[in-house]
């Protein structure tokens, strides 16, 4: 499942780079926040250039996943 989940935080990544999502930016330095998993199966996303990271919680993910859906054709 956390697969999964991570695919759709990446699909959701290459969406905002082609602008049609908005960018999931660092509150700190507006940097890219990247999606990874820690050993709990806990995702999360990380600034690579100041080390911010915050959890992802279901109601963020399930509005990625709409967003994911509803502009991508796969």
């Amino acid at each position: 499942m956390s697969t999964k989940k991570i695919q759709y935080l990446s699909k959701y990544i290459a969406l905002s780079e082609e602008g049609l999502v908005p960018r999931l930016e660092c509150p700190m330095d507006q940097g890219l926040l990247m999606p990874n998993i820690d050993l709990n199966d806990t995702i999360y996303l990380y600034c690579l250039s100041c080390s911010y990271k915050t959890t992802i919680g279901s109601s963020r993910y399930d509005s990625i996943k709409k967003l994911v859906k509803s502009r991508s054709s796969d």
